[in-house]
C-alpha cells in the first residue's frame, strides 16, 4: 500500500474532505448524496485505485455503508469485497462481516456463515455486537 501524502498532500485532503461530506451525508440518511460524494472521491483517486493506505479501504467502506443501508445488497457485498481484499490489518474482522451481512441479506447462507465464521474465529462474540442480533443469531443457530 502506498502513502498518498508522499505523492500529493493536497489531492489526499481533498479526498478526504469529499468522504467525509459524503459520510455526513450517510449520517443524515441520505445515501443517494453519499454515494455521488464517493463516486465523486473515486473519480479522483488515482490509479491504482485500491493501493492507497486508508484511503482505498475507507472508501470501499463507506461504499458497503451506504449501498447496505438502501438495500443494493449486490453492490454493498462487491465493495466489502474490496475493503476485505486491501484491508491493512489481518485483525480487522468488519470486512467479513460486511461480507456476511449482505451474503445474508442476499439468501447466500454458505457465504454468509463462513464470512460469520472468520470473524467469530478471530473474535468470538465480540466482532457481533455492533449489529442486527439477527447475524449472531444465524450464525450460532448454524454453528450446531
Amino acid at each position: 500500500m502506498k502513502e498518498l501524502s508522499q505523492v500529493n498532500t493536497d489531492l489526499k485532503n481533498l479526498i478526504i474532505g469529499i468522504i467525509t461530506e459524503g459520510n455526513e451525508c450517510d449520517d443524515n440518511k441520505d445515501f443517494k448524496a453519499a454515494i455521488n460524494k464517493y463516486e465523486e472521491a473515486y473519480d479522483i483517486l488515482p490509479e491504482p485505485k485500491f493501493e492507497w493506505k486508508m484511503l482505498s479501504t475507507w472508501l470501499a467502506g463507506s461504499y458497503f455503508n451506504a449501498y447496505f443501508s438502501l438495500g443494493k445488497f449486490s453492490e454493498a457485498k462487491h465493495w466489502a469485497g474490496i475493503e476485505l481484499k486491501y484491508r491493512s490489518s489481518n485483525i480487522d474482522v468488519g470486512p467479513f462481516m460486511d461480507i456476511g451481512m449482505a451474503s445474508y441479506e442476499l439468501g447466500e447462507l454458505d457465504e454468509a456463515y463462513e464470512n460469520f465464521n472468520a470473524a467469530y474465529l478471530y473474535g468470538k462474540e465480540r466482532p457481533f455486537k455492533e449489529y442486527p442480533k439477527k447475524y449472531l443469531k444465524f450464525y450460532l443457530e448454524k454453528k450446531i
